[in-house]
């Protein structure tokens, strides 16, 4: 509960306006002016913070700092986007729905177990419940934006859905892949290195597939004998896919049906048996099975091309200063 609670603080920061304290303003560094409005190192080092903690924990050295320059162009470039948006929304008039924000409000507070917790948690910040509320209030106004701007532009027509789907019909074929057990007998040392025939192993492998034949228990035969590492699991596989063994492999467990066991096959390594225990057949899903999916992706790729060539517009048309 503690850590959702820290993520929705830090994501109502995200955008926090500097004036969040006279005082505070008045100590803290001003690192980008975004046309006649601020952004300070607090609120950046704020969202970078967890950042660090994670980075710190995978990275050491030079490339901690990479990792860290990297992750501060980011951040920043976020809270920039975000004063740019905000200060359109405003320009343009876009109007607050109160009670919606009323409702966010009432869920923010419903996250705590009491107003002391709540305030123990916003102190911690600097922050107040009006500094939540305007935050909210902010939030809503870029979505509203965003909804207009942005959203309300896409159009995925099905010709474009058709399209896509004839240009990677692979995407959305499904290959023939079955399910084996197996038990591998290894050849000796000397053996595998000269490319002899391991006379003991074939022995103990050939009585191995008599007992098969005979309708003993395959799975506990993998596991009493095998030696490789299906053992364990009684020989059981993950499922293969046709071409993903070696082809003398590959050919042999394909041809088998459900429940049939495989020839002795030779390899490099040594002696397999193998028995199919399932089977799917290649398939191909339909353009309608996958319309929606198609819709999604090509909407979601548009929505971020547009977010891109309004965003690059508003800095075109903005003042835009980094300290």
């Amino acid at each position: 509960m503690k850590a959702v609670r820290w993520i929705f603080i830090i994501t109502l920061l995200a955008a926090f306006p500097a004036h969040l304290s006279a005082s505070r303003e008045l100590l803290d560094q001003v690192i980008a002016v975004v046309n006649d409005e601020p952004i300070t190192q607090s609120e950046l080092d704020l969202l970078l913070k967890p950042v660090y903690d994670q980075f710190r924990q995978e990275y050491h050295g030079e490339d901690l700092i990479v990792k860290l320059n990297e992750a501060r162009r980011k951040l920043l470039n976020q809270l920039i986007e975000d004063r740019l948006v905000h200060q359109e929304a405003v320009a343009k008039g876009m109007e607050v729905d109160y009670p919606e924000i009323d409702e966010k409000m009432e869920q923010f507070q419903a996250q705590f177990p009491n107003e002391l917790a709540m305030e123990e948690v916003l102190d911690a910040q600097g922050m107040t419940l009006k500094d939540v509320r305007d935050r909210l209030t902010r939030q809503s106004l870029i979505r509203k934006l965003h909804d207009r701007e942005i959203r309300a532009k896409i159009v995925v027509s099905p010709m474009e859905i058709e399209k896509y789907y004839s240009e990677n019909e692979a995407k959305f074929a499904e290959e023939e892949r079955i399910k084996v057990r197996s038990i591998t007998l290894k050849k000796n040392y000397d053996a595998r290195e000269k490319g002899l025939k391991d006379e003991d192993a074939y022995t103990r492998v050939t009585e191995l597939r008599k007992k098969i034949l005979t309708g003993q228990d395959f799975a506990k035969l993998a596991k009493e004998s095998s030696e490789d590492v299906q053992a364990e699991s009684g020989g059981l596989s993950d499922w293969i896919r046709r071409g993903a063994m070696i082809p003398v492999i590959n050919d042999a467990i394909f041809s088998l049906d459900i429940g049939q066991a495989s020839e002795i096959i030779e390899t490099p390594m040594g002696y397999h048996i193998f028995r199919v225990e399932e089977k799917e057949t290649a398939s191909k899903q339909s353009l309608e099975e996958v319309r929606d999916q198609i819709h999604q992706e090509l909407y979601t790729k548009k929505t971020e091309d547009r977010f891109y060539e309004w965003m690059q517009e508003l800095k075109r048309e903005a003042y835009i200063s980094i300290r």
